[in-house]
């Protein structure tokens, strides 16, 4: 009876050492975020954040996920906690469907998951915005809670992210900002209280998508860490933690004697000026707080009119100029132009398909440029959200040329030459969010020529 009344306690309670059932709901869906005062991101998210719901379970426990796309997109996700096959279950999620998925949470640490629609559209969400945080407890407790016989004062849970402004970036891995759960010096602007001698349990994770963190509290020497947050990878006093995309962290740390400002920050310093900063304010009497949990802040239904900038990795943002390429009248237009025996011949301008977005975004050319479209995406297998096939289709015309590029593999081309003054606002019909822009104009020597 006794071990009955074990069981139930932990099916309703969450005992540790008991197994118990988890029940978490995700919600995929387009979002946008204020990630700095004024600075708004179009991506995507679960549950309308970035970070996403942070997801707390105990080694050994049932975990019951049930995931509903509220998009007009494919979506799905990948757990890096299942230690089984996930894609089959809740990849390639159409518009409106629900799936359900279970598994046995076997190993402690901290774990990704992120969106995974299947084959390219994997990188290409991730890099949107859709990731969080799953933490599994170890039932072998860590060992400086073993050694002060307690638990941690504060547990301060981060995930390091990245922003990029267009999809050519995302390739290069030249990322606009470097954020701590979701927004820039967010910990800056909002500082953790801790009481000098406070027992800190630090859990990090770096989501990426491209860069290397090397986290780190000045002023402080870690005491225990362990790797990827299995209790039986420990590694005794380092200055920082150094972690890939999706590899983790779980950090003790005791904040030292003195009062003052303990900076958290990753000490690859290029990216730690983009926004990965934030600072833990130690005094006698702070208030007390259990946890900071890895989780962005509530996405925004529209982008208000004062708005500083807007950043869109896949399609048109603000200030436009941003995006804007401006190509003047090749020479060889203008008149033929000797080269030894052979005259210049006009050289198309380039417009890459990338990253699921159009690279230049919006492209201004003079007229009689012919605009060559070129596949950069490498993965142009499956369908739909999965592939990285795209084309271009005209949805907005204000001139006398619009067009249709065909679907184009990786490294398939599509020329189009524009002989009269307009702008065509584009879009892929298979990725719908990419979309640019081409306006046609005629140089002032061009029409003085006319005249």
């Amino acid at each position: 009876m006794r071990k009955v009344l074990g069981v139930l306690a932990g099916l309703v309670l969450g005992v540790p050492g008991v197994a118990a059932e988890r029940h978490f709901a995700l919600e995929a869906r387009s979002s946008i975020f204020e990630v700095d005062q004024g600075v708004y991101l179009r991506g995507f998210s679960f549950n309308d954040m970035s970070p996403g719901p942070m997801l707390v379970v105990e080694e050994g426990d049932t975990v019951h996920i049930t995931l509903r796309n509220l998009d007009n997109v494919t979506h799905g996700l990948s757990i890096h906690a299942a230690n089984t096959q996930t894609s089959r279950f809740l990849g390639n999620v159409q518009p409106g469907e629900t799936r359900e998925f279970s598994f046995t949470a076997d190993f402690p640490g901290v774990f990704m998951y992120h969106c995974a629609p299947g084959g390219h559209g994997i990188m290409a969400h991730t890099m949107g915005g859709q990731f969080g945080m799953i933490v599994v407890e170890p039932k072998e407790k860590y060992r400086m809670e073993r050694e002060l016989g307690r638990g941690p004062d504060l547990k301060l849970y981060i995930i390091q992210s990245e922003a990029y402004a267009s999809g050519r970036d995302f390739y290069d891995g030249k990322a606009l900002y470097v954020m701590f759960n979701g927004r820039n010096f967010r910990y800056v602007d909002e500082p953790i209280p801790v009481r000098p001698g406070d027992y800190l349990r630090i859990y990090f994770l770096n989501v990426g998508p491209n860069l290397t963190s090397t986290f780190h509290v000045v002023g402080g020497v870690f005491e225990y860490m362990y790797y990827q947050g299995n209790p039986k990878n420990l590694v005794v006093g380092a200055q920082t933690a150094l972690a890939g995309p999706s590899d983790s962290w779980v950090i003790e740390w005791r904040v030292p004697p003195v009062e003052g400002d303990y900076a958290l920050v990753t000490h690859v310093f290029g990216t730690a000026i983009k926004g990965a900063l934030g600072i833990l304010r130690a005094k006698k009497d702070a208030p007390r707080i259990p946890e900071v949990r890895a989780e962005g802040v509530p996405g925004v239904k529209e982008i208000p009119a004062s708005a500083k900038r807007v950043v869109d990795p896949y399609g048109l943002a603000s200030p436009s100029h941003e995006h804007t390429v401006r190509v003047p009248l090749d020479p060889a237009l203008a008149q033929p132009v000797a080269v030894g025996a052979k005259a210049l011949e006009p050289l198309p301008v380039t417009v890459q398909m990338v990253g699921n977005s159009f690279y230049p975004k919006v492209l201004e050319i003079p007229v009689g440029t012919t605009v060559e479209f070129v596949n950069e995406d490498v993965f142009d297998l499956l369908e739909g959200e999965r592939t990285g096939r795209h084309d271009a289709v005209v949805i907005e015309v204000q001139g006398p040329e619009p067009f249709v590029t065909p679907k184009l593999g990786h490294a398939e081309r599509y020329r189009i030459t524009f002989t009269k003054p307009g702008e065509y606002v584009y879009i892929c019909s298979i990725h719908p969010y990419m979309k640019g822009i081409i306006r046609v104009y005629e140089p002032l020597s061009q029409r003085a020529d006319s005249q």
